[in-house]
């Protein structure tokens, strides 16, 4: 009788309120529920900033740490409802990214707009990539425009995803991967680097013979 009586009392308030009134109310509860995670579970730096409207949703005993330098560009969403989010120092984030924990980010790490780096309850991962502990980017890895990378993943130092990639495995130190799923292009890449530094040097030569 205890929980009927719990129950209709309840549902008599939500009748008395209108659904406006309880929308606002709901909207000020979790506006200050994630002033107090962005207060009391983020540590920040020095000069390291986050961005407007940066959401930031955890769970006990989870906190993200954002190294010195380190800034967000508007509308990151990031929750460290899985594990902690550990990023290092200058890193940059671009519009729109979505960070999942556990996951570890080295220095000097940057992102294009729509990236998002996914946690463990993403319902595609296969049995391997569950029971791994969490996602490790290492030093100067740059993740291009809507990129996605699934939970697990070791993306090693100095390593480039190219837009718009699923990346699903694990990347090398120094490689070049693109599409999805992404795939080491990183001899393609260099070949196609290398001629176009050969046009520029050629171009370059006619305009000082040209003179």
């Amino acid at each position: 009788m205890g929980k009927l009586r719990m129950r209709t009392t309840k549902e008599t308030i939500e009748s008395i309120i209108p659904d406006s009134i309880r929308l606002t109310l709901k909207r000020i509860y979790w506006i200050a529920k994630r002033t107090q995670n962005k207060r009391l579970y983020i540590r920040k730096g020095k000069k390291a900033e986050l961005g407007y409207r940066f959401r930031f949703s955890r769970k006990d005993p989870y906190y993200t740490y954002i190294g010195d330098g380190s800034v967000t560009e508007e509308f990151n969403v990031w929750n460290a409802k899985g594990g902690d989010i550990i990023v290092g120092k200058k890193c940059w984030f671009g519009l729109h990214n979505i960070i999942m924990g556990p996951v570890e980010i080295g220095d000097n790490f940057s992102s294009g707009p729509f990236v998002s780096i996914l946690g463990p309850r993403h319902p595609a991962l296969d049995y391997e990539a569950r029971k791994k502990k969490k996602t490790v980017i290492g030093n100067n890895v740059m993740i291009t425009t809507g990129s996605i990378v699934f939970f697990g993943v070791n993306i090693e130092d100095n390593a480039i995803i190219g837009a718009g990639s699923v990346v699903t495995k694990d990347v090398p130190e120094g490689a070049f991967v693109s599409g999805n799923p992404a795939r080491d292009l990183t001899k393609i890449a260099g070949k196609l680097w290398k001629m176009d530094n050969l046009v520029q040097e050629r171009f370059k030569d006619n305009q000082m013979n040209q003179k």
